[in-house]
């Protein structure tokens, strides 16, 4: 049973196709995976720029979010992935994402923890 309530979708990009009038390559048709997970935005404090924020200019930060996901994905996440929110904005995946587990008690997977950044420009 699920115990994260939020409906994402782990956008997996197919097989790259070659043009074959130009001979170029392209991804593929994606993959789609449902799977429910959490967002969390982190915390801003005075050390926001040395715990993975971007400042952009004096003052101006941008958070970053940690995406919690159920343990049993059928697809592990990787760098540059890229995941699909409830409320259709698309985040990427930023390094590798950890499994975690409880700090006492049993030693099964709670969840799996992946930094992600909001890459979505424009509301469709």
């Amino acid at each position: 049973m699920p115990a994260l309530p939020e409906k994402w979708v782990l956008l997996v990009d197919g097989e790259h196709i070659q043009d074959p009038s130009t001979g170029n390559w392209f991804p593929g048709p994606r993959t789609e995976i449902e799977w429910t997970g959490l967002l969390q935005q982190r915390q801003l404090s005075a050390a926001s720029v040395d715990a993975g924020n971007t400042e952009f200019l004096d003052g101006h930060v941008v958070s970053s979010y940690v995406l919690l996901l159920d343990p049993g994905i059928p697809v592990t996440p990787d760098r540059r992935d890229q995941f699909r929110g409830p409320d259709g904005l698309i985040y990427e995946v930023e390094g590798k994402p950890r499994p975690r587990r409880p700090a006492r008690g049993s030693r099964r997977l709670a969840y799996i923890a992946a930094n992600v950044r909001c890459v979505s420009d424009i509301k469709e």
